[in-house]
């Protein structure tokens, strides 16, 4: 018997299928290419009717994807028994009331699919023709919809969300099939997982809220403990053997000498040196007429001089990362020691911390100035509580530091090279230790003790490396 062929518009109608969806259909893969007559002209048969009575029927009564359907109708499993459709539609029915009536489609425009593009919720092959993926874009497009702060808040809430939820959804998958294998059998499990969704789903919500809870308590005690390690956030000396071999004694006596003399040139040299290198008591004694404001605002930070005292020599430096990232250091410091005239300790500490990461030190032409910024707010954001999520940036800012004074050979001191790579190290060391990063952070601790092996630097990472856990020091010894 010959084929019965027909035109889209009597596919349409026999169907019940709208036209657009059917080519939606033939895109995704789901219909067979249609049978062309000439170049404009494309027939159907009875076998693209089937076909789409199935996919009707596996999204209408199933509720499968568009995705998991291709995969069905390649796998062969849509002839009978008609039992792994049945569990499939079991285990992708994660919400309840999936089975009533769909929701509206959500607009779709050019910039909820740009920004659900870009937070990665979608795969090749998705789109808003998916109720699944409807929802999905359902809510980017609430979100996109927001304004502002609010708009710029929820994505990145998003974009974390969506990496924990995948990760989420995988382990979920494993525990699943490691019953179902343990047991060889599924109808069970899948009995047992769709009985327990609602609940799980239920705690997931409950213990986000509780979590939060946790992270603002734990927070706000740590922030009203935090002053102290703030105020010790600052590098340690070179040791005295290492600081006369590179010649940083001699360099300050000669610059002292040159100031002495009325060389304005050299006295701001002499700050910059006491500053990178030490003792930065002797700094506050320089006078400040004869100082540049840059060299003016480090002689006033050294000297405990106030925000406002700060900010206004800062005025007249021009940009200078530095002095901001000291100004803001000086107002961290005093907000979480003494905080501020009816206000909460946050409500100081965030205008700080603000301004201290909005600094940035990669734009100063100085390598020196552009080193000791990145080296200081690494230190200080090592310090700060770990709820505030400043770890990965202050690891940034200590590896910055790093690479300026390797990249500017001859134009920095040698002793001011070695106390900001010794100290950014050893900061690193201690850090990638803590968050578990072992053979990272013994390699730093390492490179620290090396630079300054006799002086405070070198014998910090020696101290640290002493009481790292065992498995860091076999590690050790095999290096050796």
């Amino acid at each position: 018997m010959a084929r019965r062929l027909m035109r889209m518009a009597e596919l349409e109608r026999l169907s019940g299928v709208p036209r657009e969806t059917i080519h939606y259909y033939l895109r995704e893969g789901l219909l067979p290419a249609p049978t062309r007559q000439g170049k404009t002209q494309a027939l159907y048969d009875d076998s693209h009717l089937e076909r789409l009575r199935l996919v009707r029927q596996l999204r209408e009564e199933k509720y499968l994807p568009v995705a998991v359907i291709r995969s069905v109708l390649r796998a062969g499993l849509e002839r009978p028994p008609s039992r792994d459709l049945d569990t499939l539609a079991d285990v992708l029915r994660i919400d309840p009331h999936l089975g009533g009536e769909p929701a509206p489609a959500p607009v779709v425009d050019q910039e909820v699919a740009r920004v659900a593009q870009d937070l990665g919720l979608l795969m090749a092959g998705e789109s808003s023709a998916d109720p699944t993926v409807a929802r999905v874009l359902g809510t980017v497009a609430e979100v996109v919809a927001l304004e502002g702060l609010t708009r710029e808040l929820t994505l990145e809430d998003l974009r974390v969300s969506a990496t924990a939820v995948g990760a989420l959804v995988e382990a979920e998958a494993a525990v699943f099939f490691d019953a179902v294998i343990r047991r060889g059998e599924m109808s069970e499990a899948v009995v047992a997982l769709r009985a327990g969704r609602a609940p799980v789903a239920r705690f997931i919500a409950a213990y986000r809220d509780l979590m939060l809870r946790r992270i603002v308590d734990a927070l706000i005690s740590a922030v009203q403990s935090a002053s102290a390690r703030v105020e010790q956030a600052s590098p340690l000396p070179l040791g005295s053997e290492l600081a006369a071999r590179l010649g940083a004694d001699e360099h300050r006596a000669k610059l002292a000498a040159g100031a002495l003399q009325g060389d304005f040139a050299q006295a701001n040299d002499l700050a910059w040196h006491l500053f990178a290198v030490g003792p930065a008591r002797d700094l506050g004694r320089l006078p400040a007429e004869s100082l540049r404001p840059r060299a003016e605002l480090l002689a006033a930070w050294s000297n405990q001089a106030e925000p406002d005292q700060i900010d206004r020599i800062l005025s007249r430096a021009g940009s200078f990362p530095l002095g901001e990232v000291l100004a803001a250091e000086r107002a961290l410091s005093n907000a979480l020691a003494h905080g501020q005239a009816g206000a909460s300790v946050l409500e100081g500490v965030v205008p700080a911390l603000g301004r201290l990461f909005r600094a940035d030190p990669g734009n100063d032409a100085d390598p020196l100035a552009s080193a000791l910024a990145f080296l200081r707010r690494g230190l200080v954001g090592l310090a700060l509580p770990r709820a505030l999520g400043r770890g990965s940036s202050a690891v940034s800012d200590l590896e910055s530091a790093i690479g300026v004074v390797l990249s500017a050979p001859g134009r920095l001191h040698p002793a001011a090279h070695a106390r900001i790579e010794g100290n950014a190290r050893l900061a690193l060391g201690r850090h990638l230790l803590g968050v578990g990063r072992l053979a990272e952070g013994r390699a730093q601790l390492a490179r620290a003790v090396a630079l300054d092996p006799t002086g405070p630097i070198g014998q910090s990472a020696e101290s640290t490396l002493a009481e790292a856990p065992p498995e860091i020091l076999a590690a050790r010894e095999r290096a050796r």
